[in-house]
């Protein structure tokens, strides 16, 4: 897949299907109002978007039922085939199955052993994962596969440099597991995935400048500017989390002492507990769902020991955020992932340490939202940007 620039054209194109997966069917008319499109120009757009198979029409209401002429609303053909997204977490993997409309079709949790495999094992791996899922749920002409992961993704080369999930580096997956499935692969880091799609559902977060903080198995940043996602040099995202805050601080999964996500994310917090409680260190480097939810429950109840926990990283949250305020300058900060299951315990030191380490200049120019986000968001946004490509590579095999 393509991540080269797009053509004024090609833009237009990428807006206006990016409407209809938002809408579902609108007419002509209501396009326009959506894009803030001239009718000449919607109409010169769905004309080839139509040409090309990729866009059908359908009449709003039958002749006779209302005065004029009906509205003719316009969708996605059903032959367009679907998506596969996935997304690699710790020892987990997530899949889902979306149409050429962005509908969700099917969806399913596996657990594999990550950490063990070399680069061979782990794509083998992942393709008989992918392959048994598309048969299972009988997936129709299945035309990509978009791939979430944590850690540093090179996303033009579909390479993962690192990522605290696995136990190897400089991992070619995406043309590794393409050569297997026989499919194209669009790799992205997970965090970037899960700031695309929730900036997908709010039309304030695709104006400006949008930063997504997730908190959870670790912390991750994805920054859009204008709904699009910012790309560094090697066209990789931010590894916030391992920004260090104290050079004398708790060991992370990276390597070094002291990052964000070593005060933040649930492994961090469930290690501390674990030792709070004098009991052995865990066995476990990620702890589930219903192990999170045990301590955030003690805590409310009154552990005075388990409130300071979350005190602490409250403020560290509130630091993390005024980095961000102060470097960025963001018209929006998005807190979202599983982390924000204890937001009424991280609030009060977070609200403190943001006011007191922040310039109240720039922090008045910030809006800052508190989204509970599920997994779910990490697949779906990897989803809708294999979509994007695969509706480029569609017009360019029409062009050619």
């Amino acid at each position: 897949m393509s991540l080269s620039p797009l053509t004024p054209r090609e833009a237009a194109r990428r807006r206006l299907l990016d409407v209809l997966r938002r809408e579902g069917p609108l007419a002509r008319v209501e396009l326009g109002h959506q894009l803030g499109m001239s009718p000449a120009n919607v109409s010169d757009l769905t004309a080839s978007l139509m040409e090309e198979g990729v866009l059908l029409a359908e009449d709003e209401a039958s002749p006779g039922l209302v005065r004029g002429r009906p509205k003719v609303r316009l969708y996605f053909a059903e032959t367009l085939g679907s998506v596969i997204g996935v997304w690699m977490g710790f020892n987990r993997i997530e899949l889902r199955l979306v149409d050429s409309a962005g509908r969700n079709r099917a969806s399913r949790h596996v657990e594999r052993p990550l950490r063990t495999l070399d680069a061979e094992q782990l794509m083998d791996m992942l393709a008989e994962v992918i392959t048994t899922f598309a048969r299972e749920v009988g997936a129709p002409d299945v035309k990509a596969i978009g791939l979430a992961c944590q850690g540093y993704v090179n996303t033009r080369d579909g390479i993962v440099a690192w990522s605290p999930v696995l136990g190897i580096r400089d991992v070619p997956l995406a043309a590794g597991l393409g050569e297997r499935l026989c499919l194209p692969v669009l790799m992205e880091n997970d965090a970037s995935a899960m700031a695309f799609a929730i900036a997908q559902r709010d039309p304030a977060l695709r104006a400006g400048r949008t930063a997504c903080l997730m908190v959870g198995d670790g912390v991750g940043l994805g920054f859009l500017i204008q709904g699009e996602l910012y790309r560094g040099a090697r066209f990789g995202g931010s590894e916030f989390g391992h920004v260090r805050l104290r050079r004398s601080g708790p060991q992370c999964r990276c390597g070094g002492r002291g990052c964000i996500e070593a005060f933040l994310a649930d492994y961090a917090l469930h290690r501390d507990a674990q030792l709070i409680d004098h009991r052995p260190a865990p066995s476990i480097l990620l702890p589930g769902e219903k192990a999170m939810s045990a301590i955030v429950d003690q805590a409310r109840a009154g552990d005075a020991a388990l409130l300071n926990l979350f005190r602490e990283a409250g403020e560290v949250l509130g630091d993390a955020v005024g980095i961000l305020i102060q470097t960025l300058e963001p018209d929006h900060i998005v807190i979202c992932g599983p982390g924000t299951r204890a937001m009424d315990l991280l609030r009060p030191s977070f609200e403190a340490a943001l006011e007191t380490q922040t310039i109240p200049e720039l922090l008045a120019m910030s809006t800052i939202h508190v989204i509970e986000s599920s997994m779910d968001l990490l697949t779906e946004g990897v989803v809708m940007q294999a979509l994007r490509e695969l509706d480029q590579d569609l017009a360019r095999l029409k062009a050619g």
